[in-house]
């Protein structure tokens, strides 16, 4: 391993404990305002940051004042992929807030690791046939799944199913930033998905909710925490680490992020769970260790820098 490819493992590690983090700020966000509300808040906090480092790189770069063609030339091709990435995880991130008023941290974090299962199986629409360990992993993922939210009425609770739901697009989200990393200014793409969120959100927050200065002033810690630390600067590390680690990599570190949320859980927000739900987060976070065993064996020399 490089010391370039070491630099972006541990630029991953780093926002797999503050993503970790985030659960419990989101829930101490909504204790004033509604999901799409803080989604907005959070994502132009994000903006905030990142435009002005943008402007300052493109001013390095040269681009003057006339504008200098090649750094134009970014921003648009930023702007078509950025939208692809900020429509995926508008919806990723929107459906794990709302989920999140139902269910605790640690479940949820859980639930979202699913991502790393559910890669891989994306990966047969692209005709790639996935491997015994990742079959097997997907069974331990469902085992899991239904140990810790089905009931003995075998319903599942509202806030579990979003949040394997936003499970799906938050796996589609890393096969498009995985597309476009590579070839465009992390900087400036995270840019411009962070704008579609928050323009997305603000139209959901003005049709389904009713925000007011007040109650968003008393959740500006949470806010800000989540959309300077968990949002601008997080998602920006993912995106410049994967220019030279491979998906299948990144959904494994990032899965320490489900064991960061369940203990941040319980540290600030004293969530708790029963002997039947610690046995399914168990199960679910075996099956996010082995789903990727047989591929990382055969693919960490094919990465990017190996």
């Amino acid at each position: 391993m490089n010391n370039r490819r070491m630099f972006s493992v541990m630029m991953l590690s780093t926002a797999s404990l503050i993503w970790g983090t985030s659960f419990v700020a989101q829930i101490l966000g909504m204790e004033f305002i509604g999901p799409f509300t803080f989604c907005t808040a959070r994502y132009v906090v994000a903006l905030l940051f990142l435009v002005p480092l943008a402007l300052l790189m493109d001013r390095r770069r040269g681009a003057g004042a006339g504008g200098n063609p090649a750094v134009i030339s970014d921003w648009r091709g930023c702007f078509r992929s950025g939208v692809l990435c900020g429509s995926a995880l508008f919806i990723a991130s929107g459906l794990q807030q709302i989920g999140l008023l139902y269910t605790t941290a640690g479940k949820a974090a859980f639930i979202t690791a699913m991502y790393i299962v559910i890669v891989p199986v994306y990966g047969l629409f692209m005709k790639k046939i996935p491997s015994k360990l990742t079959t097997f992993a997907i069974i331990f993922s469902t085992v899991g799944l239904y140990l810790l939210s089905i009931k003995e009425d075998f319903r599942i609770e509202m806030g579990d199913a979003l949040i394997l739901a936003s499970a799906l697009f938050w796996a589609a989200h890393i096969m498009i930033c995985d597309r476009f990393a590579k070839y465009y200014d992390t900087v400036k793409l995270s840019t411009v998905q962070f704008g579609t969120v928050a323009l997305f959100s603000a139209a959901a927050m003005l049709l389904f909710e009713a925000p007011k200065l007040a109650p968003l002033l008393a959740s500006w810690l949470p806010i800000f925490y989540a959309g300077l630390f968990c949002t601008g600067i997080s998602y920006t590390l993912q995106m410049a680490a994967q220019r030279d680690v491979s998906p299948v990599t990144t959904c494994i570190i990032l899965s320490a992020e489900a064991l960061f949320a369940a203990i941040f859980g319980y540290l600030v927000l004293g969530e708790r769970l029963s002997e039947r739900e610690m046995i399914g987060c168990a199960v679910l976070f075996l099956a996010t260790l082995i789903a990727q065993i047989q591929e990382v064996k055969s693919g960490m020399d094919m990465e990017p820098g190996a």
